[in-house]
C-alpha cells in the first residue's frame, strides 16, 4: 500500500497533467513576450548557437537564456510551434503544485499542503500563466524556491527540531536556484530573494546574523553561473551587451516602457483580482495566529516580507506590466491556503462579509465570461458606436461562435452555487474544493472554447498570410507597430536578415520599401497607418485588407 502522502502526490500529479497540458497549441502565440521568447528559441536551433539570445538574428541582451533553453529542448522533441513554446510552463506549473504541496507539509501537515496547491491551481492569474509561453513562471519558481531555503538556512542555525539538513546545504541550495533565477530573467532574481533575506535578518537580528562565509557562499553560486554566460557572451558578441542591458531596465524604472504604464496602485487592484479567489482569503490568513510555532511564525514572515518587496518595488518602477508582481502569487496563495486551513481544519470562525464577497465576485466574473461571447456574437447591435477604425476592423472580422460558448460563465457560476452552498452549511473543505475546483475548471474551459475566438479577431489574419511564407524566397516586415510574429511564422530563415545582407538594422525597413532588394518584399500594417503609406510609397501594391490589418507587396524594382 502506498501511504498517503505518496497517493497525494500522485493525484496531485495527474491534475496537473489533465489541468496543464492539454489544448496548448490550440491558439497562436501572443505579441510580444510569448512570441518574443520562443522565437529567440527558434533561432537557437536555426543558428546552432545556444549561447546568444537573438532575435531576427541579432544580439538581443535583455534576457539571459535559460528559459529559452527549456523552450529550445521541447521544440527539439515536439518541433517549432506553440505547444513546444509553452510544455516549459505546463511541467513547471506540475513541477510548482507539487513543490507547494511538499513545503507545506513540512511547515504545517499534508492537509495545508494540499490547500496551498488548491489555491494555486484554483486562482485565475496562477492557474492561466502556466498555459503561456511567457519566462515569469519558472522565473518566479526559482525565486521562491531561493527564499524558502534561505529560510530554511535561517531555521537550521537557530537548530530548531523542525528544521532538516545542515545550514550550509541549505545556503547552497538558496544560491543554486537564486542562479537559475538569474540565468532566466537577469540580476533582478538575486535582489528580490536576496533584499528579502536581509529585511527578514535585520528583524531576527537577536536570534541568528547570517555568518561571512554563508554570504559569500549564497552570492558566489548566486552569480557565477550568469557571469560565465556574460562574459562569454561579451567576449563573442562585444561591449553591446552590458550597455543593452542597462539601457534596458533603466528603461523599464524610468518610463512606462512601450507604453505599459499605469498608477502607482495598477499592481495591488492587479492581484486582488487576478488572484481570485485567494486574494479573498490572504486578509483573514495575514493575521497572525497564537497557535503557530516559531517554524512557522518565521515562514509567515519571510513570505510577508516577500509579498511587501515585490510591491514595494514593482510600485515605484515606471512600467506596469500584469507578471511583474507574479511571485506575489506564492505569498498570497499560501495565506490564503491558512485561512482556509484555519477555518476548514482548526475550526476557527469565518465572517459572512468573506463569503457575500466571493460570492458576489465570482457571480460577477461568471456573467463578464457569460456576456463576453454573447457581446461579440452580436456585435452588429452596436459595432457602429465604435469610432476606432482599427478596434472596428478587428471586431468586425468574421468570426464563427456556435452560440453556446456562454456555458463556460455559467460553469463559474454554478460552482459559486456550490460553494455558497457548503460555506452555509459550515462544510468549508468542500467549499473551497467547489471554488477553487470550479475557477480552475473554467479557466481550462476558456482555452478550447473562448480563446481560438479572441486569437481570430486579434491575430488569425496576420499570422495566416505570415505562414504563407514559410519556405518561400520573400521579405515579409510589419510597418507601423512592433511585432515578432512574423519572424516567427514565416521561419525566417538567416539569409533574409539584415545581418545577413550587412545593411544596418535601423537601416532595415527602408531598404526593403526603396533599396535594391532581390526578391520580393511583403509588408503588414493596420488600417490606421495605410493610407500614410501607399502615399508616401507609391511603390507599395494593396492586396489585400482583413481585420483591420492591410497586406502589401512591393515587387523587385524595375
Amino acid at each position: 500500500m502506498l501511504n498517503q502522502d505518496i497517493r497525494t502526490y500522485i493525484i496531485i500529479g495527474i491534475a496537473g497533467l489533465f489541468i496543464f497540458f492539454p489544448f496548448l497549441g490550440n491558439v497562436h502565440l501572443f505579441d510580444w513576450d510569448e512570441i518574443n521568447f520562443a522565437e529567440a528559441a527558434r533561432e537557437m536551433i536555426v543558428t546552432g548557437d545556444y549561447l546568444t539570445v537573438r532575435i531576427d538574428y541579432e544580439p538581443f541582451h535583455e534576457k539571459p537564456p535559460l528559459f529559452i533553453w527549456f523552450q529550445v529542448l521541447s521544440m527539439k522533441i515536439f518541433g517549432v510551434n506553440e505547444f513546444a513554446a509553452r510544455f516549459p510552463n505546463a511541467v513547471i506549473g506540475l513541477i510548482t503544485l507539487l513543490i507547494l504541496f511538499s513545503i507545506g507539509k513540512r511547515i504545517i501537515n499534508p492537509d495545508f499542503g494540499k490547500l496551498w496547491a488548491l489555491a494555486y491551481i484554483g486562482s485565475l492569474l496562477p492557474h492561466f500563466y502556466f498555459k503561456s509561453g511567457i519566462i515569469d513562471p519558472a522565473f518566479n519558481l526559482f525565486m521562491f524556491l531561493s527564499v524558502y531555503y534561505l529560510y530554511r538556512y535561517h531555521i537550521g542555525s537557530l537548530k530548531l527540531p523542525e528544521s532538516k539538513g545542515k545550514p550550509q546545504l541549505m545556503i547552497s541550495f538558496a544560491g543554486f536556484f537564486t542562479a537559475c533565477a538569474v540565468l532566466t530573467k537577469g540580476p533582478v532574481g538575486l535582489l528580490l530573494p536576496a533584499l528579502t533575506f536581509i529585511i527578514f535578518s535585520i528583524i531576527k537580528r537577536k536570534e541568528h546574523i547570517i555568518s561571512f562565509s554563508s554570504a559569500f557562499i549564497f552570492i558566489a553560486i548566486s552569480i557565477v553561473p550568469y557571469l560565465i554566460w556574460f562574459l562569454s557572451v561579451q567576449y563573442v558578441s562585444g561591449a553591446g551587451l552590458f550597455d543593452d542591458f542597462i539601457a534596458y531596465h533603466l528603461r523599464l524604472l524610468t518610463t512606462g516602457d512601450a507604453g505599459h504604464s499605469g498608477p502607482i496602485y495598477y499592481h495591488f487592484v492587479i492581484l486582488l483580482i487576478g488572484c481570485f479567489p485567494a486574494s479573498f482569503f490572504f486578509f483573514k490568513g495575514v493575521l497572525k495566529d497564537k497557535h503557530d510555532s516559531i517554524f512557522q511564525l518565521d515562514f509567515n514572515l519571510i513570505l510577508l516580507i516577500l509579498l511587501i518587496i515585490v510591491l514595494v518595488i514593482f510600485s515605484i518602477v515606471k512600467t506596469k506590466i500584469i507578471h511583474y508582481s507574479s511571485l506575489s502569487y506564492f505569498p498570497i496563495t499560501y495565506f490564503a491556503a491558512k485561512a482556509m486551513f484555519n477555518i476548514g481544519i482548526k475550526n476557527h470562525k469565518t465572517g459572512k462579509f468573506q463569503i457575500i464577497s466571493i460570492s458576489v465576485f465570482g457571480f460577477f466574473l461568471a456573467i463578464l465570461i457569460s456576456f463576453f461571447p454573447i457581446a461579440l456574437m452580436n456585435i452588429d447591435l452596436y459595432i457602429d458606436k465604435v469610432s476606432d477604425i482599427f478596434t472596428k476592423a478587428i471586431l468586425s472580422g468574421k468570426v464563427e461562435w456556435q452560440g453556446w460558448e456562454w456555458v463556460v460563465g455559467l460553469n463559474l457560476a454554478f460552482f459559486v452555487v456550490i460553494y455558497i452552498f457548503y460555506a452555509l452549511k459550515k462544510r468549508h473543505l468542500k467549499s473551497y474544493l467547489a471554488l477553487f475546483g470550479g475557477v480552475a475548471l473554467t479557466i481550462f474551459l476558456i482555452l478550447p472554447v473562448i480563446a481560438p475566438k479572441i486569437d481570430e479577431y486579434l491575430q488569425l489574419a496576420p499570422n495566416e498570410f505570415y505562414k504563407s511564407f514559410q519556405g518561400k524566397k520573400a521579405y515579409v516586415h510589419v510597418l507601423g507597430y512592433k511585432s515578432y510574429a512574423h519572424y516567427f511564422y514565416t521561419l525566417k530563415p538567416y539569409n533574409l536578415s539584415a545581418k545577413y545582407k550587412n545593411i544596418k538594422k535601423e537601416d532595415w525597413e527602408s531598404w526593403l520599401l526603396e533599396g535594391g532588394i532581390d526578391k520580393p518584399a511583403y509588408f503588414v500594417t493596420n488600417n490606421k497607418n495605410l493610407q500614410k503609406y501607399i502615399e508616401k510609397y507609391p511603390q507599395l501594391k494593396l492586396l489585400y485588407e482583413k481585420n483591420g490589418y492591410a497586406f502589401l507587396k512591393r515587387n523587385l524594382p524595375q
